[in-house]
């Protein structure tokens, strides 16, 4: 009987054992476990797109507790999501190596680099915790069916969704982000000639008007019967989204910064409550008719039938499992191709700038290419207003925080403006004109101006404000103008109140000195020195500035000379600048029923591209009115949605 019960007792010490050296963090046997951390919060920060984003991360011995962002300056609506879900995927998976929100990848590569170091102060091993998991299995393929399929939920894309649901049950609208976080989350409205806000006021426009701006623009390089087409619609376009839930305040022209656009027509029907709730309401609005959507999941390629007619789109969800969608017309709207390095540099050359919208790389353009639709519009690009680099950007938030921002109120003054060169190129008093004055930085050697500002005009704004040099908003004094930008209130109170405030710049500017940014000279050839550009050439464009205000005629670019601010008294200072590209404005060539065209301009049987996927709209730049490019998105994926639930309709009988 010993013997029978020593027999069962030795086996289960040795199995014991085995699971001990196997599972040697197996708490139920009361091993400790392994030491990987040295416990406790630690603080780190990382360089995201407007400034620094500060982490905590809290950790036990053994594990990544917590990951906080505590200060981050990013843009509402693009860091926001990276600072919700990649704290929570470190977490969860106990892992930074983790997968960056699309969209906002700045914001969450500063977030996993504050980790790392967070990691390393905690005495972690970085290798174990940057190892991806692998899974050799090959992915699932579910199969899905629907009439319309959209890509693409910004403005054009939820508009051809919401359109189509509204004709049809059987619409699912693919997003390969985690919410909305295209160009129309952050814009601040779109144009129309004849809603019914701009009739209940009496400023409907000319709809010759607006036709002659888009032929002056483009120079008769466009497709003039979409042109007409877009036009025509644009009033029925916002009285459609006020319907379904869309808040929007017409606003008079000038009073988003754009002091040269006063006096032009009511164009801009602005966000009330800003682009990213009027996009999620409109979202609302298209799952109340029965439409689906699928966020997190990028479209992969189309997919046609023997006879050239779409019949449905390849995608992937975030966990990798690959759907085969069938479908009887497909709506591209992915945003055009402005953070695509490689497609920027083959359509702009070496001399390119990323648009602002870093998830948009030309997803449904390639998509509509493959099928054989024609190139068109792959040269227009949307440069408007200026910026740091991303460099400058940490130069100066290291020495001043989020005022950094405040160097960015001198570019909408007519201050002297000059080149890598140290030339005059530009009218000053156009500057506020961000379309052109935007190009026209683009096209300075290095894609760079600078702002130059003497002590008397820095004395003058500390000691009456910037209304003293100019006033832009004081027309509007009892007759407040608002609407959302940027997710952000554009409010002409409180514009008025700001440009009426002194403001003494000179401490911020002297603490910028030696950035790379802000220079300073007590004589001009000392500045010049400083902003490495040839002294005499520098000398002589503010001479011939100078004079130009004194004589009262500006025989270089004929400014209105009372406007020009004089650069005479020293200490002297410049500020640097680059040009900013919103993104790009084509790629397919399309028709007025918004749909894909091949070589010979015959329509591609279901597919349709909207928005700034689509060629046609624009020459080389931008329409300088007010609203252009979200008005375009918004009435062409509205009209691609109602004409592709026609499609499906007629191709069911």
């Amino acid at each position: 009987m010993k013997r029978n019960l020593l027999f069962p007792l030795t086996c289960i010490a040795l199995i014991i054992a085995i699971l001990i050296l196997q599972f040697p963090l197996l708490p139920s046997l009361g091993v400790k476990s392994e030491k990987r951390y040295r416990p406790g919060t630690y603080k780190a920060k990382g360089i995201g797109r407007d400034g620094d984003v500060v982490v905590e991360v809290t950790f036990t011995s053994d594990r990544i507790k917590s990951v906080k962002v505590v200060e981050h300056h990013d843009l509402a609506g693009i860091g926001d999501l990276a600072v919700e879900e990649i704290p929570k995927r470190i977490v969860s998976e106990q892992s930074i190596a983790v997968d960056v929100i699309s969209g906002a990848t700045f914001t969450s590569t500063a977030i996993l680099r504050a980790v790392e170091d967070c990691v390393r102060q905690a005495g972690g091993n970085l290798d174990t915790l940057i190892k991806r998991k692998t899974d050799d299995k090959p992915p699932e393929v579910e199969v899905l069916e629907y009439d319309i399929v959209v890509v693409g939920a910004g403005a054009a894309g939820t508009a051809a969704a919401l359109a189509a649901s509204e004709r049809n049950d059987s619409v699912l609208l693919l997003e390969k982000t985690a919410r909305p976080m295209g160009a129309s989350v952050f814009a601040g409205g779109l144009f129309a000639a004849d809603s019914s806000l701009q009739k209940k006021a009496g400023k409907t426009v000319d709809k010759k008007w607006l036709f002659d701006q888009y032929m002056k623009a483009s120079s008769g390089y466009m497709n003039s019967i979409l042109v007409r087409t877009i036009i025509e619609e644009s009033g029925k376009t916002v009285d459609w989204l006020i319907e379904n839930g869309c808040e929007l305040n017409l606003v008079d022209a000038g009073t988003g910064g754009s002091y040269a656009h006063v006096g032009m027509p009511a164009t801009l029907h602005g966000y009330k409550e800003g682009g990213r709730v009027a996009i999620e309401k409109l979202i609302e609005s298209f799952k109340k008719n029965g439409g689906h959507v699928m966020f997190s999941t990028p479209a992969k390629e189309l997919m046609k039938d023997s006879e050239g007619n779409i019949k449905g789109i390849v995608a992937e969800k975030e966990d990798g499992t690959i759907l085969e969608i069938y479908a009887k017309a497909v709506i591209l709207a992915t945003g055009g191709f402005g953070g695509n390095e490689e497609m920027m540099k083959k359509y702009f050359g070496d001399k390119y700038t990323l648009g602002e919208i870093t998830q948009n790389v030309g997803d449904g353009i390639r998509m509509a290419w493959d099928v054989g639709a024609d190139e068109y519009g792959t040269s227009t690009a949307q440069y408007f207003w200026q910026k740091f680099t991303q460099s400058d950007v940490k130069a100066l938030t290291n020495v001043l925080g989020y005022d950094y921002m405040s160097l960015t109120d001198f570019t909408f003054y007519p201050h002297l403006r000059v080149n890598t060169l140290g030339q005059r190129f530009s009218d000053e008093t156009m500057a506020s004109n961000f379309v052109i004055h935007g190009a026209q930085i683009h096209m300075q050697p290095n894609q760079t101006e600078f702002i130059i500002l003497d002590t008397s005009v820095l004395k003058q704004i500390a000691e009456k404000g910037y209304a003293s040099v100019e006033e832009h908003y004081g027309i509007w004094k009892d007759n407040r103008q608002f609407f959302m930008e940027f997710n952000m209130p554009t409010d002409t109170d409180e514009l008025i109140k700001w440009e009426n405030t002194p403001i003494d710049y000179t401490p911020l500017l002297d603490a910028a000195v030696g950035t790379g940014v802000v220079f300073k000279g007590n004589t001009l050839k000392e500045l010049a020195k400083n902003m490495g550009v040839d002294a005499n050439r520098f000398i002589e464009s503010v001479n011939q500035y100078n004079k130009a205000i004194e004589e009262g005629i500006d025989n270089m670019f004929f400014a209105d000379t009372e406007r020009l601010i004089p650069v005479v008294e020293g200490p002297f200072y410049a500020v640097k600048y680059v040009a900013r590209n919103l993104g790009t404005l084509g790629g397919v060539r399309i028709n007025e029923k918004i749909e894909a065209m091949d070589k010979n301009g015959k329509p591609i049987p279901g597919l349709y591209v909207a928005g700034a996927d689509a060629g046609g709209m624009y020459g080389k730049s931008y329409v300088d009115f007010e609203g252009g490019t979200l008005g375009f998105a918004y009435t062409s994926g509205r009209l691609a949605g109602i004409n592709s639930a026609e499609y499906v309709k007629n191709s069911k009988q």
